[in-house]
């Protein structure tokens, strides 16, 4: 029976990179052994395999984002199929989402139906983990630009998400006692500690099958600081997930912007506060599952020595008038009364109201 390897993220870990070569490569690492299931995808991932159980065990409909028109509840039953007719072929199986992280609501009920379709296969449960100082701040501005359109603060947020309702310590506890501890693969998001500082290269060493290679960089950049203020006042508002895209392209045409270097979304107090938990966090992780050995090389900065972001109301009022001047103009199309919509929030919100020009307040208020 082959080995099945289920890379469950984290999020914010190149998990997208990893996919789309794994999916490119399809036939190539088939050749070699290696089975990367066509069965079950949402892109390039596995995601309708976690849909299907936070469905089931959870009580939650899935958006219909994830499914389109495939039927809900079957990818389980379509994997096993796909496993079946290739089981001469193969000593391997990747799975990968990064869905699976975070998942607490009936994990252990979730487990046990993965143990049930994965029954007779050795399990490796892989999860490659980012200094929790970078995968906050950076899951937060995806959380704001991606699908899930979160349009409250990065406070509400870290302490309301699912993925950051367990440490990594006790999410890592929770997979080991189903799976055991030997077949939990921790690996660090760091590049130095990466064959070449590639990912994928380091990913298939942990198959021990042929070495693939990235290529290009992953395109999926953060925003700027002031277009995350822009996308999430557009959330608030509310628009279709179906359209996040549309609407995150028109962010980046109109109001361009560099990518949020490494920041804090929180004052420096209560990072103070995060980053103690984290330090130690990591060193019960490392005494448990790495032999003491340390996961990360470069050690979570001090609050002396991290940006707290800010926006700049200079910035943002020159966003405005761009807005403006695109719906005085009949441009962004079906998009035009949610951007007037959003323009107007942040015009109250910031109290713009004297930096704008009279007849930039005229137009957005005609424009609703």
């Amino acid at each position: 029976m082959a080995t099945v390897y289920l890379h469950i993220g984290a999020p914010k870990t190149a998990t997208s990179t990893l996919q789309a070569v794994f999916s490119k490569n399809y036939k190539k690492l088939l050749r070699s052994g290696v089975l990367y299931p066509k069965s079950a995808r949402h892109g390039d991932a596995h995601h309708l395999l976690i849909c299907d159980l936070i469905e089931k065990h959870q009580d939650h409909r899935m958006a219909d984002f994830w499914y389109g028109d495939r039927a809900r509840g079957q990818a389980w039953e379509e994997l096993k199929a796909d496993m079946e007719a290739h089981r001469d072929q193969i000593h391997s199986v990747v799975l990968s989402s990064e869905l699976f992280f975070g998942q607490a609501k009936n994990i252990d009920a979730m487990h046990q139906d993965i143990l049930a379709h994965l029954h007779g296969h050795e399990i490796k449960i892989v999860v490659y983990l980012r200094r929790q100082d970078q995968m906050y701040s950076s899951f937060f501005n995806q959380d704001v630009k991606g699908v899930r359109q979160w349009a409250h603060s990065a406070y509400q947020f870290y302490d309301t998400h699912q993925v950051f309702e367990n440490n990594y310590l006790n999410f890592l506890r929770i997979w080991s006692d189903s799976f055991g501890k030997e077949n939990v693969l921790i690996r660090p998001y760091e590049s130095q500690q990466w064959p070449e500082g590639d990912i994928v290269q380091d990913f298939c060493a942990l198959l021990n099958t042929i070495p693939l290679k990235s290529g290009r960089a992953s395109s999926n950049s953060g925003f700027g600081i002031h277009q995350l203020y822009l996308k999430r006042c557009l959330n608030r508002v509310g628009f279709d997930k179906g359209e996040n895209e549309a609407v995150v392209e028109l962010i980046m045409q109109l109001c361009p912007e560099e990518p949020t270097p490494q920041c804090s979304y929180v004052k420096k107090r209560r990072y103070r506060q995060l980053r103690r938990e984290w330090v130690h966090v990591n060193q019960r992780l490392e005494e448990e599952f790495l032999d003491s050995e340390a996961l990360f090389q470069q050690e979570i900065p001090r609050a002396d020595q991290v940006e707290v972001y800010e926006t700049d109301k200079q910035v943002i009022a020159g966003f405005l008038r761009i807005i403006v001047r695109e719906i005085a103009q009949g441009g962004l199309d079906e998009y035009r009364g949610l951007f007037a919509k959003a323009a107007l929030l942040i015009l109250a919100e910031q109290d713009l109201w004297s930096i704008l020009e009279p007849d930039v307040r005229s137009a957005l208020l005609e424009s609703i």
